[in-house]
């Protein structure tokens, strides 16, 4: 079994840029451990992000699997071994975007069941409900720019580039919503 060094500060652990890209290196060379490795570095803040922009537990698992089966079927598409988080989320952001999709449709075809309201539950006992609720002040475009930028970690060149959009139109649309939920929390 092989061991990656991780370099780690006192108040957070952060990988260095060159242990990931040689990660991602030996990934593409089909090294499922280094892949492994990988995973396991994005995993906290890929299911962060899932369930903030779907809201449920279940789909949020459900869009991160379909992203880690995804990436790794495909990581030797991957251009930049340094763009790997950035290609990591964009694959993410698109799974998260099919489950919202789906869900939407399920609603449409059945009402919810009582397993609705006890996934529900789950949610809030988590300690994400305060967090989902305000984010459920705002439209569908300025709740993936929040959490492209702040959970995902892209700027606004990346994510204008993803939705279509000018960086200036992201970075306006990202300050109108944090003030809406700053306004929200009072």
């Amino acid at each position: 079994m092989k061991t990656y060094l991780m370099i780690r500060t006192e108040s957070d652990n952060l990988m260095s840029s060159s242990l990931i890209e040689n990660l991602v290196v030996q990934a593409k060379n089909r090294d499922a451990e280094a892949f492994g490795e990988l995973y396991s570095i994005y995993a906290k803040d890929m299911y962060r992000f899932a369930l903030y922009y779907t809201g449920q537990a279940y789909l949020a698992e459900d869009a991160v699997s379909e992203a880690v089966l995804n990436a790794f079927q495909n990581i030797e598409k991957l251009q930049k071994a340094g763009s790997f988080k950035s290609w990591l989320f964009s694959i993410l952001f698109n799974c998260c975007k099919k489950a919202q999709k789906e869900k939407a449709l399920a609603l449409q075809r059945v009402e919810l069941s009582a397993a609705s309201g006890l996934s529900q539950e789950a949610f809030e006992k988590s300690g994400k409900a305060d967090v989902q609720s305000l984010l459920s002040v705002l439209e569908e475009d300025e709740r993936e720019i929040l959490l492209l930028s702040f959970i995902g970690g892209y700027s606004s060149e990346e994510i204008g580039k993803m939705l279509s959009m000018k960086a200036v139109s992201v970075r306006s649309k990202k300050a109108r919503s944090v003030k809406k939920l700053r306004k929200t929390m009072l």
